[in-house]
C-alpha cells in the first residue's frame, strides 16, 4: 500500500486537511507506510508529530537514518504513544485532546504545517471503546478546523469489529495494508 498512502496524502493536501484511520495487519507494511508518510511529509515541508511505541520507533528510525538528512530530522517530533495517550495514567479523551493541541499549536502559531501519525494501543479494557470514539470525534473536528492531516493507526487483529465501525464514522478515509477507501 506504500503508493496508496502517498496518493491519499496528495489528495488530502489539495484540501489541506484529512483524518485517516489505518487498520493494519502486517507490521512490516505498517512500518514501511509510517516511513513513507514521514519522508513524504517532511519533503513537502511539513513537521511530523509521530506518536508511536518504542519498539516501532526503533524500526522506523533505522529506516529513516538511510534517507533523511540532518536538517530533515529536525522536522520529526516523536512521542511515546503510552506517554501520550495515558498522560494522566488513563485514556481520558479530553486530556488527550488537550495534550494533542498543546503539541501542535506551537507549529501552527509559527505558520508551520504539521501532519500527525498516532498508533493507538490499549490493554484489555473493554470500556475504552467509548473513550476512543470520543477522542477520535474531537480529533476529526481539530483536523478540519486547523488544516491538519492526521493518521490514527490501529492493529486490525486487536480492534473488534464494533470499534472498527465506530472509528470508520470518525474518519474521512480508511486505509488497510491493501487499499484506501475515501468516506467523505
Amino acid at each position: 500500500m506504500k503508493n496508496s498512502i502517498i496518493e491519499v496524502i496528495k489528495d488530502l493536501k489539495k484540501v489541506k486537511r484529512g483524518h485517516i484511520c489505518y487498520f493494519y495487519n502486517n507490521e512490516i507494511t505498517y512500518i514501511n507506510n509510517v516511513v513513507s508518510f514521514i519522508v513524504t511529509g517532511i519533503r513537502n515541508g511539513n513537521h511530523i508529530l509521530l506518536v508511536e511505541n518504542d519498539r516501532n520507533i526503533l524500526l522506523i528510525n533505522k529506516q529513516l537514518e538511510k534517507v533523511l538528512s540532518k536538517k530533515e530530522w529536525t522536522f520529526l517530533h516523536v512521542i511515546n504513544n503510552y506517554d501520550f495517550y495515558y498522560f494522566n495514567k488513563n485514556f481520558n479523551p479530553h486530556t488527550i485532546v488537550n495534550h494533542f493541541l498543546e503539541n501542535i499549536e506551537p507549529f501552527l502559531k509559527k505558520g508551520a504545517s504539521i501532519c500527525t501519525w498516532g498508533l493507538i494501543e490499549w490493554g484489555e479494557d473493554k470500556e475504552i471503546h467509548q473513550c476512543i470514539e470520543e477522542y477520535e470525534k474531537e480529533v476529526d473536528k481539530i483536523t478540519n478546523e486547523k488544516g491538519i492531516i492526521s493518521v490514527c493507526a490501529y492493529n486490525a487483529g486487536r480492534t473488534p469489529q464494533s470499534l472498527k465501525e465506530l472509528l470508520i464514522k470518525c474518519h474521512g478515509v480508511t486505509l488497510t495494508d491493501d487499499e484506501a477507501v475515501k468516506l467523505r
